[in-house]
């Protein structure tokens, strides 16, 4: 493709998004911005490939929010700066980096941590805490797991394995890819339940060092077993 038309399709995704998120209130203001700077970002250093990967993250976690909150009756509060920075920032270090195991592997850890949380709320058994699994908790507390959301988190993980495979034809990334991104999202439950349900970490900062162990284990599988 024309890199000229690529830049045009990319400010032209940008665009449509940045409306649909301003009508649809996905994002705040501030959200908005950094979310096209972002997106920028990627295209970037990355290529138009990688662009559409990030599109396609955010639209599959927009739909699972939409259809676990809304089953529940929980209102869709507007995605943040610390959203973005927490889920995508690790993968776009890595894309800086020259890493594009890496890339795949935030993303994948990412959105295996929203499927798992978003789709999780459906569940007709309570979350327990996933240090103390003995433990009931409520639904929304940080570290709570379920087998819905864990079987959703894994798909989540799937998904952005396939596409890196659709993409890159590599059967083994796909497993590496799909691997760290459920053990990422397994972090992010651990982290949740030790530090951020105490306060010592917030959910940005969580989601930050989930994604990043999801993005530095497939850099360093794929380093080793590639």
């Amino acid at each position: 493709m024309n890199i000229s038309y690529e830049a045009l399709y990319v400010l032209a995704i940008l665009l449509i998004f940045s409306v649909v998120s301003f009508i649809k209130k996905l994002l705040d203001r501030d959200g908005v911005i950094i979310a096209n700077i972002f997106g920028l970002a990627i295209y970037l250093l990355g290529n138009f490939s990688s662009f559409l990967v990030v599109v396609i993250f955010f639209a599959v976690a927009e739909f699972a929010t939409k259809v676990g909150r809304s089953k529940v009756g929980i209102a869709h509060e507007r995605r943040t700066i610390g959203n973005i920075v927490g889920n995508g920032m690790p993968a776009l270090i890595s894309l800086a980096l020259g890493s594009l195991a890496g890339f795949y592997g935030g993303l994948s850890a990412a959105l295996a941590d929203t499927l798992s949380s978003e789709i999780g709320m459906l569940s007709q058994t309570k979350p327990r805490l996933i240090t103390d699994l003995k433990r009931e908790v409520e639904p929304g507390t940080d570290g709570g797991i379920t087998p819905l959301g864990l079987l959703a988190g894994l798909f989540g993980a799937l998904f952005i394995g396939m596409i890196y495979f659709l993409l890159h034809g590599s059967i083994a990334a796909l497993g590496i890819i799909t691997v760290c991104g459920v053990i990422g999202c397994i972090v992010d439950s651990i982290l949740g339940a030790t530090f951020e349900l105490k306060g010592k970490l917030n959910n940005m900062q969580v989601n930050f060092l989930g994604s990043a162990s999801g993005a530095l284990l497939a850099h360093l599988l794929s380093v080793i077993l590639l």
